[in-house]
């Protein structure tokens, strides 16, 4: 029986980074284009607050809870490699890699993703005003 626990466990936790990857797609499919003066903006808000806010919803907060079956440094382990595959190139999924495993030990012991969208929300200002 435990096995079929964490069958489902992984099954849901690839399913939910999937509903979530292609939310996006169509997200961004039927999304107006953004005028160039307000492009800037946009991707501020985009990385700065709704991502942040959206990420810790999903990754912490749904496929890690749907994870624990797995034993909670597996579940921490697998929503942070979720959370890198969601992010482009080697480097942005390394670091979102290292991000997650911090974001996602924070929720473990914390037991909220409230922490969690405040440093991922804090990383993302960095982030924005570096680049």
């Amino acid at each position: 029986m435990e096995r079929n626990e964490k069958t489902r466990a992984l099954l849901a936790a690839f399913g939910c980074a999937l509903a979530y990857l292609l939310a996006g797609k169509a997200l961004t499919a039927v999304l107006p284009q953004v005028p160039e003066e307000a492009a800037r903006m946009w991707a501020f808000v985009h990385r700065c607050a709704a991502a942040p806010i959206v990420e810790e919803l999903v990754f912490r907060g749904t496929i890690q809870q749907l994870a624990r079956p797995l034993g909670e440094r597996q579940a921490v382990a697998l929503q942070a490699v979720l959370f890198a595959v969601q992010h482009r190139g080697p480097a942005g999924m390394a670091y979102a890699l290292v991000c997650g495993l911090v974001l996602g030990t924070l929720r473990s012991r914390t037991g909220s993703v409230w922490p969690g969208m405040l440093l991922h929300t804090l990383n993302n200002l960095l982030v924005f005003a570096a680049g």
